[in-house]
């Protein structure tokens, strides 16, 4: 059986990402022949066209990775591609909510690694259909909740084998993956696993062998660790150290990092100073203390404030690079507009790297995972408003819209509480974000998951001076990525000639 699987990393941020590449790594191990065609959403249905039919074999499935894909992109190709191969499957897989009618024979919601099989069964040897419902607003589709039904925390095997058709290029970062699940249930998230208590941690020899691998075969050495909180425990900063010591080479790692455990475990700058991972992403969201104890992050923010500061001089002076970009939220509880002011303030004065948010809460009951804010809203502080110049203001700028999504609605998710309270409300909050994004986005200095990307071409320490208007206006570094695309679909169109 032969299979293709579409990719993207979406419009602004472009790099490889691991969820069609372990599909198709897994695939492989069953027998199926599959290739991966990334960033599809900058090849032309006639391309894609081209590619498919220079396969030296029928294809049975086309499958999509839809995270970073807006709705209208894929329906259009799905559509073009169902008149072009119409006896092929069309599975979508992704940790985005489903809640349009793609065309798709199956629609598989969130971690898949134990729903893949019994999708695969169900549509080509006639197996029972899998645990999961045909929504009305897409009844041709079968919608399977991954996370609920197939749940994908335990899983047996973390290492990603690439092929030699992905063409991975040296300077690019990675994905890397070294648990599942995270320790915390903070009340804003949906992330797919929270509160976990057991250690799902993969062995530090898989991890070694995966690292080596990349490296011996296209010179890997930067990636990003996608695990929600990658300190939660100081065991898995310790594995990776210990494989960073191993290593006949530098790598360097950036990841999700909860700082008030950094402050609390002051031993833990040492360990991540061994592990090479000193590009960070700081969930802090509010400096207001009730706001901040009212969503499960206790630690005041004064002890915060310090801590940013004292663990960026730790990291300079250990190692000599360092990059912490925090992570705001506007619109928490008990939280005042002022205070969402006098945040932005300090940020500016102490902070070279951050980014604001206005708070989404999604409505989605058919296939999101459920943060407790959605649950209760009104526990919280929450209700739907009323207010019709709040309505028509949401509705004006694409939210809850299917056709035209908010510019940072959350996951691209379309079905979010255009939200009142006490303290502000969606619209004020919205705009707050949207305020930050025209006045300071462009001043910040490179955000960590985008200074990732290129680790390799510059030195580090003139990397780590440059702004998001330096990389994205003055020089143009996406150019040398649209570049990079255009060579890779060159390679993957005169593949089978």
């Amino acid at each position: 059986m032969n299979a293709v699987i579409l990719n993207d990393s979406g419009e602004e941020i472009i790099r490889r990402t691991m969820g069609a590449y372990k599909i198709a790594d897994m695939m492989r191990a069953d027998g199926w022949t599959v290739e991966v065609i990334d960033w599809s959403t900058r090849w032309s249905n006639q391309e894609l066209k081209k590619f498919i039919d220079s396969l030296p074999y029928e294809i049975h499935m086309i499958g999509v990775s839809n995270l970073w894909m807006q709705d209208h992109v894929i329906i259009e190709q799905i559509n073009y591609l169902k008149s072009q191969y119409p006896k092929a499957k069309i599975v979508m897989g992704g940790p985005k909510p489903y809640q349009r009618d793609f065309g798709a024979d199956a629609m598989v919601f969130g971690y898949c690694e134990h729903a893949l099989k019994p999708v695969i069964q169900w549509l080509f040897n006639g197996g029972d259909i899998p645990v999961g419902k045909f929504p009305e607003w897409a009844p041709n589709s079968l919608l399977v909740d991954a996370n609920h039904s197939y749940k994908g925390l335990s899983i047996s095997k973390y290492h990603v084998n690439y092929h030699e058709n992905d063409f991975i290029k040296s300077h690019e970062a990675l994905t890397l993956e070294i648990s599942r699940g995270c320790r915390f249930k903070c009340k804003y998230c949906n992330y797919a696993f929270l509160g976990v208590k057991e250690d799902y941690s993969r062995s530090e020899d898989s991890l070694y062998n995966e690292l080596m691998e990349n490296y011996i075969r296209w010179g890997t050495t930067n990636y990003i660790i996608s695990d929600d909180t990658f300190n939660d425990r100081d065991s898995k900063i310790e594995m990776l150290a210990n494989v960073v010591e191993r290593l006949p080479f530098e790598p360097n790692f950036s990841c999700f990092i909860r700082i008030d455990l950094v402050i609390s475990k002051p031993h833990q700058v040492e360990l991540l100073c061994r592990a090479r991972c000193w590009a960070h992403f700081y969930g802090i969201e509010t400096f207001h203390p009730l706001a901040a104890k009212a969503i499960g992050k206790g630690m005041h923010p004064d002890k915060i404030k310090a801590g940013l500061l004292w663990i960026r001089e730790e990291f300079i002076k250990r190692i000599g690079v360092y990059r912490g970009t925090t992570g705001m939220i506007a619109g928490l509880p008990y939280e005042p507009p002022e205070s969402w002011y006098d945040g932005i303030q300090w940020m500016r004065d102490n902070w070279e790297s951050f980014f604001y948010w206005g708070l989404h809460i999604s409505t989605d009951t058919d296939n999101t995972t459920q943060s407790d804010f959605s649950i209760d809203a009104a526990k919280y502080g929450y209700k739907l408003t009323d207010n019709k110049e709040i309505l028509d203001w949401a509705a004006s700028k694409g939210y809850n819209n299917y056709v035209e999504v908010g510019r940072q609605n959350n996951k691209l998710d379309s079905r979010i509480l255009v939200w009142e309270s006490e303290w502000s409300d969606f619209k004020r909050a919205t705009e707050f974000a949207d305020d930050y994004i025209n006045n300071d986005f462009m001043k910040q200095k490179l955000f960590n998951f985008d200074l990732t990307e290129h680790m390799s071409k510059f030195d580090h320490k003139e990397l780590m001076s440059f702004t998001c208007e330096d990389i994205y206006i003055k020089r143009n570094l996406n150019k040398l990525y649209l570049n990079q695309i255009k060579e890779y679909k060159k390679q993957k169109l005169e593949m089978y000639r």
